[in-house]
């Protein structure tokens, strides 16, 4: 036997062994997520549509809808949000659901709105609504429509302190989206 033999046998049992043991960690790992299925919003974009349209509804310039935010929120759930978050989501969501909100009217919708943004602190009713609220607001800010919305010069003119709303026209926008 020669050395380059013993080195060959040597590198062959670490490969082998390292292979070993890369199935034995992956395999149970892989078998656990076979059953693994993560909660979604289907049949939920409803609701979440119908509050961030409340929320942020269309004037002279788009809102919550056109800005896609019931999609945004949709991708923040799917990407973002622990299982213990969306759990906790969905059951603020059929709280909502449960309400009529999706095929209420404009006024009834924000009786509904007012009502769970006036609960107790800590009730669910309170988090799902400050929860959608922010995300709507994120989610539109954050678009391309809201530059619709916002006046905004990359290099600003000189500063006047106090200038009529009816003068300025819309909000400043302090940087880009």
């Amino acid at each position: 036997m020669t050395t380059d033999t013993i080195s060959m046998d040597r590198r062959s049992l670490l490969r082998g062994s390292v292979k070993v043991a890369g199935v034995a960690v992956a395999l149970p790992t892989l078998a656990s997520l076979s059953g693994c299925s993560a909660p979604t919003l289907e049949g939920k974009l409803d609701v979440i549509g119908a509050v961030s349209d409340r929320i942020i509804p269309a004037t002279d310039t788009g809102g919550a809808i056109a800005a896609k935010v019931p999609e945004y929120i949709a991708a923040v759930f799917d990407q973002h949000f622990s299982e213990e978050q969306q759990e906790a989501f969905l059951e603020g969501l059929n709280l909502l659901s449960d309400t009529g909100i999706v095929d209420a009217s404009a006024e009834a919708q924000d009786e509904t709105l007012t009502s769970f943004a006036n609960a107790e602190w800590e009730s669910p009713e309170r988090a799902i609504f400050q929860q959608l609220h922010d995300m709507t607001v994120f989610g539109y800010y954050t678009s391309e429509v809201a530059t619709e919305e916002l006046a905004y010069e990359e290099i600003p003119g000189r500063y006047d302190a106090c200038v009529p709303l009816a003068e300025v026209g819309r909000a400043w926008l302090d940087r880009g989206v």
